[in-house]
């Protein structure tokens, strides 16, 4: 294998939207509110406008010149803390790998550049929401489950009663 990284910027969008639906198809379990197609486009406007922002970062692991694994981090900006004066936190997101190259340490190459990049942009913290797969790479990491998180569901489909 003749690995190289490369971070993605706006030419890679139709690549990393592909990767993505490819993961989405492995792990959703949700009932699809949009076709494929639909998602795909929507995900292909979202790193189109996010990479020429700067608003995502996103790595791409090379094996000669197919694409084996990608990541992603999306900068958000929330109002300053006590404990995060910068108001900047990471959130890792869009982390796969294709099935050929699974068990590499890939994933473990491509998340040292994100944590790296969040460092680099100023944030006081990352966080992401961990498949079953990729759990136990985050924990060995250092990443810690965090109580109190609460969401509300805006969409009729993901309610619970």
């Amino acid at each position: 294998m003749s690995l190289r990284i490369t971070q993605a910027t706006v030419e890679d969008a139709e690549l990393l939207a592909t990767m993505r639906l490819e993961m989405r198809r492995e792990r959703e379990t949700a009932v699809l509110q949009i076709s494929e197609g639909d998602f795909l486009q929507r995900n292909l406007l979202f790193f189109r406008d996010h990479l020429s922002d700067g608003s995502f970062l996103s790595f791409i692991a090379w094996d000669g010149e197919q694409a084996a694994a990608c990541s992603g981090l999306s900068l958000e900006i929330h109002p300053p803390t006590y404990a995060n004066p910068s108001g900047r936190l990471g959130y890792v997101t869009n982390m796969y790998t294709r099935p050929a190259w699974r068990h590499q340490g890939l994933a473990r190459v491509l998340l040292d550049k994100v944590v790296e990049a969040a460092r680099a942009a100023g944030c006081a913290q990352v966080s992401l929401n961990a498949s079953p797969m990729g759990r136990q790479l985050y924990v060995r990491y250092g990443f810690q489950p965090v109580d109190g998180e609460m969401k509300l569901s805006l969409t009729p489909a993901e309610k619970s009663t």
